[in-house]
């Protein structure tokens, strides 16, 4: 993503996502979760109306029962002497199996009536008969002596299930009114299919399976024992959730009957559940790839707009780059694109100036080198002129002259030397007196100069020339010329601290006030050149400055008709361009 027409894309792209991806994850989470909490519910309501219609079926199973124990003709049947296969026995059994047939004719769920009695006396309705060792393991329970109801699955005979009274005489159980129904009794009460895929099965209190209603067909998972552990696991606490089983996930929904104890369980995969979110997922997602792909074109013609002036700017410094100084965006608007092009026009028109200016100090330069080139013929021969002079005045025997003209010979090979910027203290005083030694026939002997310099000071460097001038203003304006007075420069050269050096020039001739001292401060001062020296007292602060720095120069303190004191200060420098730390 180098181009910001990508980067835009990029960070559009991830905040719609940011702000898409939360939405449908809550979107999906939610309607997961309305779904699951609605199929319970469904399946729950399913599972009780069922469990309703099995109590309702038992209550009136049950009322049946009751009468049929309570019949007078019962327990007489069940007293009685008479035995097969006498007349008596056969009235009294057609008697009998007639009354529970007629009962048995009431519900169409009732397979049979049995009327078994301690005494091994057996009634049955139907053609199909219950085996006596059937009726004889009734006969063992001793549950079924409580004058209660009672509900029994048979494992034994194929959804085999009992209702069972028992027939009392004098408060003594004589025997038991079985009533079994159809085989097909649990399939008609828990036929339901809350939902596509769902499987319902029943489950007694020992975790055995009394109705399942799915199929063994091939492909078609057998969740009896999955619903056996989920009844082992739970106990008869009802309630729903999910639960592995067959390479699948399950809803699973369970309510305990107090009719019977059994546990109902509803199982239904998730994906079936999840169908309709499914495609709500799905759906969410093309909206997603959809409003992505509208933010990919927004984007290009958003970025294209937004990167129109930029491209401008790009290209316009690609012309400057490649020589054309004078090139110039052309864009219009007061945003920060337009801003940032009127910094640069401002700039390359700032910087066509310094070439300009460069180029032109370059050319000064140029001439400025080609007149001390024909300046340099000047000092050659003034140098041969002198050397004359010199020779003869030794040849004459004036010793003064060739004095004056060997030390001129000297100050002007040291002032025209351009190789030499900084020179040592020690030279510097060298030049000092060779300028002093002409002077002296100027004044007639009559200043005296003392130079006081500390040893370690004498290899410091400094920029040549600088001692002269103040030694010569004070000669020239601390006495002057034809004054008669006589006087004292003092030298001194010493160390400061922070590594400074510190030369003090002091006179005790007629001194300056403050006004003549700031006019030589000034820039515009005119002190600059004092009766052909040159080079003035202003001219000696801005070499020391340019050459060390702001923080380097001199200062002056003086006292009118007594004494003046021009302080230089200078770092500690023995090598050209390196100060002493």
């Amino acid at each position: 993503m180098r181009t910001i027409q990508g980067k835009m894309f990029m960070a559009f792209s991830i905040m719609i996502c940011l702000a898409i991806i939360p939405i449908s994850y809550s979107t999906y989470r939610n309607a997961s979760s309305v779904i699951e909490e609605n199929a319970t519910t469904y399946i729950s309501d399913s599972i009780r109306r069922a469990d309703e219609k099995l109590r309702s079926t038992m209550e009136e199973a049950d009322q049946i029962a009751k009468v049929i124990v309570t019949r007078d003709m019962m327990a007489q049947s069940l007293l009685s002497d008479t035995a097969a296969p006498s007349y008596e026995w056969f009235k009294e059994k057609k008697l009998v199996e007639d009354y529970i047939t007629s009962m048995a004719a009431y519900k169409a769920y009732i397979e049979r009536i049995s009327i078994i009695g301690y005494n091994g006396k057996l009634f049955q309705n139907g053609s199909a008969r219950i085996s006596r060792s059937k009726l004889q393991r009734l006969l063992e329970n001793e549950d079924l002596r409580n004058n209660q109801r009672h509900v029994l699955f048979d494992n034994g005979t194929e959804n085999s299930m009992f209702l069972i009274r028992p027939l009392l005489a004098g408060g003594k159980s004589i025997g038991l009114c079985v009533i079994e129904f159809h085989t097909d009794f649990m399939k008609r009460v828990f036929e339901i299919q809350p939902l596509k895929g769902s499987v319902i099965g029943v489950v007694d209190s020992q975790s055995r399976m009394i109705y399942y209603s799915g199929s063994n067909e091939s492909g078609q998972p057998n969740l009896a024992l999955a619903m056996e552990d989920v009844s082992r696991e739970a106990g008869t606490d009802s309630g729903s959730h999910l639960k592995p089983a067959g390479g699948e996930t399950y809803l699973t929904v369970q309510i305990a009957s107090e009719l019977t104890g059994w546990t109902t369980i509803g199982m239904v995969p998730t994906r079936e559940l999840l169908r309709e979110v499914e495609q709500i997922r799905k759906h969410l997602i093309l909206n997603t790839l959809l409003v992505l792909l509208a933010v990919h074109m927004i984007s290009i013609v958003l970025s294209r707009q937004i990167t129109k002036n930029l491209k401008r700017l790009h290209n316009t410094m690609k012309r400057v780059r490649e020589g054309q100084l004078k090139a110039r965006p052309r864009i219009q608007g007061d945003d920060e694109v337009g801003q940032l092009s009127v910094m640069f026009s401002s700039m390359m028109t700032h910087v066509q100036e310094l070439m300009e200016e460069t180029e032109e100090r370059g050319r000064q330069k140029r001439e400025a080198e080609y007149r001390a080139l024909q300046s340099q013929i000047n000092p050659h021969f003034l140098y041969n002129t002198l050397n004359t002079i010199n020779y003869l005045a030794k040849m004459q025997q004036v010793p003064n002259i060739g004095e004056i003209s060997s030390a001129l010979v000297e100050l002007m090979r040291s002032a025209v030397d351009q190789k030499q910027d900084l020179i040592s203290i020690r030279e510097e005083l060298e030049l000092l007196k060779r300028y002093l030694s002409i002077q002296k026939y100027r004044f007639m002997d009559r200043i005296t100069v003392s130079i006081d310099a500390e040893e370690q000071t004498l290899e410091y460097l400094i920029p040549k020339f600088v001692l002269q001038p103040i030694v010569e203003n004070a000669l020239l304006h601390g006495f002057g010329v034809s004054s008669e007075r006589g006087g004292m420069i003092t030298i001194k050269c010493y160390c400061g601290n922070h590594s400074d050096l510190i030369i003090d020039v002091t006179d005790n001739g007629t001194g300056m006030t403050e006004e003549q001292i700031a006019a030589i401060h000034k820039p515009e001062s005119g002190t600059d050149a004092q009766e052909g020296t040159g080079i003035g007292i202003r001219n000696v602060e801005d070499r020391i400055r340019l050459t060390f720095g702001d923080s380097y120069g001199l200062s002056i303190v003086s006292v009118p008709g007594m004494m003046t004191t021009v302080e230089l200060r200078l770092p500690q420098c023995k090598e050209k361009g390196r100060a002493k730390a």
